[in-house]
């Protein structure tokens, strides 16, 4: 009779693991992924900031020594997103590569395009809105008419940088989730101009 109790204990104990191990390994893949996401949100802020930073500092542009124009430089902007986690990537996020298609992003406009850096798809967007209050900035600084908005001072116009980045789960734990979520990131800077004219 002891050993029949014995037995049942054992095959218990079996069924409790198994169903108590897949509740755990659910928490520990949902505990990486989260952890993984906080890191990668970490470099996507850095990237953001330091390209806002850059870009709050806007180009005089001359032709034949008179001013035509203060604008951003798009494309530098762009360069210091890229290397503002160094010039060889590593950790999580692969500043290279933010749409995840495993080739570097540096000629792929879907990426960023300096002709369009506004473009809502991308996964870099740099805009120069305008307004007094941060929180409902809209339109776009004029970059080329004397004496108005980046012509004086910059005046109340901003420079706004979004980073998107494809994050591909480590542990899909949940069909609902898919496999890849998309994370972004906002930085917002008054741009920081001390030419008027």
């Amino acid at each position: 009779m002891p050993k029949k109790h014995h037995r049942r204990t054992v095959g218990q104990a079996l069924v409790e693991f198994a169903l108590s191990a897949t509740v755990i390994f659910l928490l520990l893949a949902a505990a990486v992924d989260l952890g993984l996401i906080f890191f990668t949100l970490q470099a996507l802020r850095v990237a953001a900031q330091e390209g806002a930073t850059y870009g709050s500092y806007p180009v005089v542009v001359t032709s034949g020594g008179q001013v035509t124009a203060v604008r951003l430089n798009y494309e530098e902007i762009y360069r210091r997103i890229r290397f503002s986690g160094g010039a060889n990537p590593s950790g999580v996020a692969n500043l290279f590569d933010l749409n995840g298609d495993g080739i570097d992003d540096v000629n792929q406009p879907a990426v960023f395009n300096p002709n369009n850096p506004t473009n809502p798809n991308g996964f870099v967007i740099i805009e120069n809105p305008k307004g007094s209050n941060p929180s409902n900035l809209s339109g776009t600084c004029a970059t080329t008419t004397p004496r108005v908005d980046m012509r004086n001072a910059g005046q109340n116009c901003w420079i706004r940088v979004t980073v998107r980045y494809r994050y591909r789960l480590f542990f899909p734990f949940a069909p609902a989730f898919g496999r890849e979520i998309i994370l972004r990131v906002t930085h917002t800077m008054p741009i920081r101009s001390q030419f008027v004219g």
